[in-house]
């Protein structure tokens, strides 16, 4: 059934695909499951009245739906490993009127990492690699100017987010979620970054690590190259199998499920973390994860200072309830104050969890091990906030019935985060005009014209002049052409009104500063235009662009 199921509705890191369906054709793990059946489960006697509470949150799901801005929810609750409810409200295509359902597929963004993390745990069940493996020693191609991270950085760095490693989000996910670093270049690119934070010092998000790890997934696993055979008969190696993706960013975000799917897998996840740490095994009887134990253990604390444990493992956060969660997603940053503590007046435990969020795209999943309980939501917009986050966190509340005068008022957080988000705009246009010197004026336009390279061949962007105006196109491509508008001497911006950027499907947010929306053109001694350069993410050096 799983196997199956990751072939035709999954689109992921292909080799964490083919290592999991591989292990889930030897396993009745999942088949004995059957599908999940969209009517209600016998529940618990203690749990007989938790469908009519959840019902009763109906109300509360669509006022944060229409706060945030969110057209589609698709929502499932797991309980003693039962699928216990399951709820679906507005549209998969808003335009058509096309309702959302248990079975429609949307992608989870980062809820990718588990999975990633449990195809390398296989590998290491199987010793073709150990959790302290070096990654230079995993993948000969790994060649990182930083001698720390050369010589120092091992698989569990990269899954736990603790290396320091630079990062480049903002580069690589492009208009309309264009990925604008292929697969080709993917070492390349890898062996051109840096180290920007002290190693394994801090917590420090990266979506780096993961694509690094998914290279090593491939090099370890016997991937076969793949061929069409000529008139000849020659064998002509090609590009393998991309599952339509172009061999970058899988690894940390490229999972598309359904509701359905996701019961089965986080079903899988609990069942064999609370089996491995009851057995001291590192696998379970029938399931195809292996070292769960592992993946779900803290590495590095998150947060710091907290009262309870606030950490991360291996694609997965861990929380000590109670106590505050959504570190993973957008509504921290949109919260000054901090996020609500969540389960007061309940017996504390552990909380697993992770989300996922994109251009087009919010999730989450919430794990209970000792209750083998789960919520996971998807929806299908970058709303003005964190919505699945605080449907997630409403439904977590109510079923372990925290007392109704220490629930949080999500309506309440839900309006305060909107708030702080619809501020980042003119926030940036009156910091862009604080620093802006006025009275200069630009040189002739066609003396920026021309293709601009950084030093290692992966990235150009083509500046033209059309009708009087200057555009760039990064990557070279029509659906990344900005018009760069004066902004002091040779520096222009291509920021363009927020609306018009969430409408051809970029990330707009508050982790996007004055400066990266400013490029700068410069001379050579010769007093000609010979290079550019932009900074693409918040902490990051600006990177040299060349004119060829």
């Amino acid at each position: 059934m799983l196997a199956a199921q990751f072939s035709a509705t999954a689109v992921f890191c292909p080799v964490a695909t083919v290592l999991l369906t591989r292990e889930a054709h030897t396993s009745p793990f999942f088949s004995n499951c059957g599908p999940p059946n969209p009517v209600m489960y016998p529940l618990p006697v203690m749990m007989a009245d938790l469908a009519s509470r959840l019902d009763d949150l109906r109300p509360t799901v669509l006022k944060l739906m229409a706060i945030g801005g969110t057209p589609g929810v698709s929502l499932g609750l797991m309980v003693k490993g039962k699928q216990v409810y399951q709820a679906n409200y507005g549209y998969r295509d808003a335009s058509k009127k096309l309702p959302i359902n248990e079975d429609t597929t949307n992608p989870v963004c980062s809820m990718t990492k588990a999975v990633t993390s449990a195809a390398m745990g296989i590998l290491v069940e199987e010793n073709k690699v150990q959790w302290d493996t070096l990654v230079k020693d995993a993948l000969p191609g790994f060649h990182i100017s930083d001698d720390i991270l050369q010589n120092q950085m091992t698989i569990t760095d990269l899954l736990c987010h603790r290396a320091g490693l630079s990062w480049a989000d903002k580069l690589i996910i492009g208009t309309e979620n264009n990925v604008l670093v292929s697969g080709d270049d993917a070492m390349k690119f890898f062996n051109s970054q840096t180290r920007l934070m002290p190693f394994r010092g801090a917590f420090a998000y990266n979506n780096m690590g993961y694509e690094i790890a998914g290279k090593v997934i491939e090099a370890l696993n016997n991937v076969g190259a793949c061929y069409n055979t000529l008139d000849e008969g020659i064998y002509a190696q090609i590009p393998c199998v991309k599952l339509g993706d172009n061999g970058f960013g899988s690894a940390h975000a490229g999972m598309r499920r359904c509701v359905n799917d996701l019961m089965k897998l986080y079903n899988a996840f609990i069942s064999s973390f609370n089996d491995q740490f009851a057995t001291g095994k590192s696998a379970t009887k029938g399931s195809p994860l292996k070292q769960v134990k592992e993946l779900m253990s803290a590495k590095i604390p998150m947060g710091q200072p907290t009262k309870n444990e606030v950490s991360y493992g291996l694609g997965w956060a861990r929380i000590q309830l109670p106590g505050a969660m959504g570190q993973i997603g957008i509504n921290p940053d949109l919260l000054p104050e901090g996020m609500p503590i969540v389960g007061k007046e309940v017996s504390s435990q552990l909380l697993i969890f992770h989300q996922g969020s994109l251009p087009g795209a919010l999730s989450i999943v919430i794990l209970l091990p000792e209750s083998q309980s789960a919520i996971f939501v998807t929806t299908n917009s970058l709303a003005l906030n964190d919505v699945p986050d605080w449907i997630g966190q409403l439904f977590l509340e109510a079923l372990l019935e925290v007392p109704s005068a220490a629930r949080n008022d999500y309506i309440k957080a839900a309006e305060k985060t909107r708030a702080e988000n619809l501020k980042w705009y003119p926030n940036l246009i009156q910091e862009l005009k604080q620093a802006q010197e006025n009275g200069t004026s630009p040189r002739n336009f066609e003396d920026y014209a021309g293709t601009y390279w950084d030093k290692y061949g992966i990235f150009k962007i083509i500046v033209t002049v059309q009708e009087g105006k200057l555009y760039w196109k990064l990557q070279g491509l029509e659906s990344e052409k900005f018009e760069l508008s004066h902004y002091q001497n040779d520096s222009f911006t291509w920021l363009a009104t927020r609306n018009e950027l969430s409408r051809r499907g970029r990330w707009v947010g508050g982790d996007q500063g004055p400066d990266f929306w400013k490029v700068e053109f410069k001379t050579a001694s010769e007093g000609k235009i010979s290079h550019l350069s932009w900074s693409h993410d918040n902490g990051v050096l600006a990177n040299v662009y060349i004119k060829s």
